[in-house]
């Protein structure tokens, strides 16, 4: 079947989630397999916190490297209404060991919510690519502002661009 221009374009949007404008509102995120650190979770329910949905997976060494950046971040910010959500995709089957993640979780000492993708249905969602991934949600469930690859002091160029951002987002007032 063929699809024609106005086809593809409303497949655009599905798959990517929507928009409003020049504005994409994140897909909402649909597990693989089990929740960890959390209930499952919707990005829906959400609205009103900024979220930064972070896409890796335990074997990387740079999703590995960027969990310091990350847990500054939610302790920092936490409180302010920042979530983070670690939606580990597998890059090898081997990946998808609930048992591997779990210990993982607690060796790297990550707290916040963290679901299993192991179907990789949400990494598709969001037109990923790569590991790490980062996608900052504002307080209405757009995404405003993503990035491929490592933040860590190795690759600390985008560190301060993001927490930037992050700090906007947070300050945002929204109205009701």
């Amino acid at each position: 079947m063929k699809l024609t221009w106005l086809g593809a374009a409303l497949a655009a949007i599905v798959l990517t989630g929507g928009s409003r404008g020049n504005e994409r509102i994140a897909p909402e995120l649909i597990a693989g397999g089990q929740w960890l650190n959390s209930a499952p979770l919707k990005l829906a329910a959400l609205r009103g916190k900024v979220v930064i949905v972070n896409i890796w997976v335990h074997s990387c060494i740079n999703c590995h490297n960027s969990l310091p950046t990350l847990k500054k971040w939610y302790a920092a910010y936490k409180d302010a209404g920042l979530e983070i959500i670690g939606v580990h995709t597998p890059e090898f089957e081997s990946d998808k060991d609930l048992a591997g993640l779990k210990s993982s979780l607690v060796s790297d000492g990550v707290t916040w919510p963290v679901m299993q993708d192991n179907q990789n249905a949400t990494w598709q969602a969001y037109n990923n690519r790569f590991w790490p991934a980062f996608y900052l949600i504002d307080k209405k469930g757009v995404i405003r502002e993503s990035h491929d690859g490592e933040i860590s002091s190795r690759y600390p160029d985008a560190i301060a661009p993001l927490e930037s951002t992050l700090k906007k987002l947070l300050a945002e007032k929204v109205a009701p």
